[in-house]
């Protein structure tokens, strides 16, 4: 062969693979960070059914929901109760040491590493305390929607516009928590009007999701009224064309320090009745997953806890579910109160069939028994997304697990044998499907918070900007990291192929300043990232 030739072989062999490379990926990945200086999450994506996998989108066409911060929230904006617990108001009232017997009990690392996390919470919430309200700061897309401890739980498409609904705080009024639906806040009942029990008149809202029927919309979410001085119970609300209507609870009480509460997370329309998912409260103040029905327009409903868990209910400090679709489906989280395979594990389940409601768990591939995860969604194709332990040592008396934003497909009616073979019927990590751009390789997802019908996944990333060491799962970086709102955007065409996972390279020990490691990049998605 002459050199004519061989150089014009070697020359398309190099272009041919230089294509592949640059298609060997299924995401492409987006980063949103409208305050260059602090750590941002990726928190909703706007709803949308158009077919990103077999036509080309636009990273442009979706909205995103980010929340940027300084500290850590203490008490989570978007939760009823402090530490999701019915006893999470006389916790909270002990301020630091309350944080840490929470630590002590329910997670239980190395005393040094209990320390540190109760010191990061008990900073953030003392902030708040001090009367300072700048720590959540809400956006959709670059557009600010709050600046006092805002967050969004979810996008929704109302006529041609794109609205958020969450919670923030009321500055006028100094009320903590209020509903919102994109520029409106959501009306509140009087505390009498409420039928939760207590001494106070205050009353809070939280606002998780919507839906309508062609005639009602739906928004969904909480109210909650204080009861005393220091703390406040809840229910699960359905606004209906923004008339508030309670949902109560099944059989419990305020007694001693426990408080009841409830919430309903999401909601669809099925066959003329409303479903809405989330958790309420039984007879010994639990808080437990839950289903409310509606046969009649959401005038009156029925609640079904979710039954069959793996053990009995007291062994669950709380339980909920979060997200349901077309096909019955619903996903939610169990929180055990007992040490289970070296963890006090937040369990990911799902819920096969909203009308009789049963637990069935994740498992096989990267989930494991004893894995902590979180749920961010499910569409109507039956894909899940969120989070999950990456790494298997014990955390009881050790440290906490690294963890990846993930992708999985239930496998039940509904799903698209098209989308669930380019996954290749299994569970990824998302950072194996983004393997393969050389732009992706300054991300590691931590967290999947959302995915619509289309593909696209809104979630956080770990930001090296000079791109990690290499494209393993636990590369180094030599620079800052930072934690950054990312969208992903499916990739035309891209199949099965197409996907490269990542490998683990082998711990070295490094010296002094030689990187940030999976163990460093495990403590600081822990104990926050410090602003230079």
């Amino acid at each position: 062969m002459n050199c004519s030739i061989r150089f014009k072989l070697t020359t398309v062999a190099l272009l041919v693979g230089s294509a592949m490379n640059a298609n060997a990926a299924l995401y492409k990945v987006y980063e949103y960070s409208p305050e260059n200086d602090l750590e941002t999450h990726g928190v909703a994506i706007q709803p949308s059914d158009k077919d990103c996998w077999n036509g080309e989108c636009s990273e442009a066409e979706f909205s995103i929901a980010v929340e940027t911060k300084k500290l850590k929230e203490g008490f989570n904006y978007r939760d009823e109760s402090p530490f999701f617990s019915p006893a999470g108001f006389d916790w909270l009232s002990d301020g630091y040491d309350g944080f840490r017997d929470y630590c002590y009990r329910y997670l239980r690392y190395q005393d040094i590493l209990c320390d540190n996390w109760s010191s990061e919470e008990w900073k953030g919430y003392s902030y708040e305390l001090d009367g300072n309200y700048d720590n959540s700061i809400a956006y959709q897309n670059d557009t600010p929607i709050s600046a006092e401890n805002a967050v969004v739980n979810s996008l929704f498409v109302n006529g041609s516009n794109v609205v958020s609904i969450g919670n923030y705080r009321d500055g006028n009024n100094a009320i903590r928590n209020v509903a919102f639906f994109g520029d409106q806040v959501l009306k509140l009942p009087t505390a009498n009007e409420s039928g939760l029990p207590g001494s106070q008149d205050e009353i809070q809202s939280h606002g998780w999701s919507s839906t309508n029927d062609g005639g009602n919309t739906y928004v969904v979410g909480s109210i909650s009224r204080k009861y005393d001085g220091n703390s406040y119970t809840s229910k699960a609300a359905v606004w209906i064309n923004n008339e508030p209507k309670l949902i109560d609870w099944d059989g419990a009480g305020v007694r001693d320090s426990l408080r009841p509460q409830g919430s309903s997370r999401d909601i669809t329309v099925i066959d003329g009745e409303i479903f809405a998912v989330g958790y309420n409260s039984d007879s010994d103040e639990r808080l437990r997953g839950a289903i409310f029905k509606s046969a009649d327009n959401g005038a009156t409903w029925k609640s079904t806890f979710v039954a069959g868990f793996p053990y009995g209910v007291e062994y669950y400090l709380n339980s909920t579910l979060y997200s349901v679709n077309k096909n019955k489906i619903s996903v939610g989280t169990s929180k055990l109160s007992e040490a289970r395979n070296g963890s006090y594990s937040n369990s990911l389940f799902y819920v096969d069939d909203i009308t009789s409601p049963n637990y069935n768990s994740f498992s096989g591939g990267i989930f494991f028994d004893g894995a902590n995860g979180t749920v961010g969604a499910i569409n109507n194709f039956n894909e899940v997304v969120g989070s999950i332990d990456a790494e298997t040592h014990r955390e009881y008396e050790g440290k906490p697990r690294a963890k990846r934003g993930f992708i999985t497909t239930i496998d039940l009616p509904g799903k698209d044998p098209s989308r669930e073979e380019r996954l290749g019927f299994k569970a990824w990590y998302l950072d194996d499907l983004t393997n393969g751009l050389e732009d992706n390789n300054k991300y590691r997802i931590i967290d999947a918070t959302d995915v619509n019908d289309s593909g696209v996944i809104s979630g956080t990333a770990q930001l090296c900007k000079e791109g990690f060491s290499s494209s393993s799962h636990n590369a180094t970086c030599s620079g800052d990291i930072t934690l950054v709102a990312v969208k992903l955007i499916p990739i035309s065409g891209a199949t099965n192929d197409d996907i490269k996972p990542r490998s683990f390279e082998k711990e070295k020990v490094e010296r002094s300043g030689a990187g940030l490691g999976w163990l460093s990049l495990t403590l600081l998605v822990l104990f926050g990232f410090r602003r230079k």
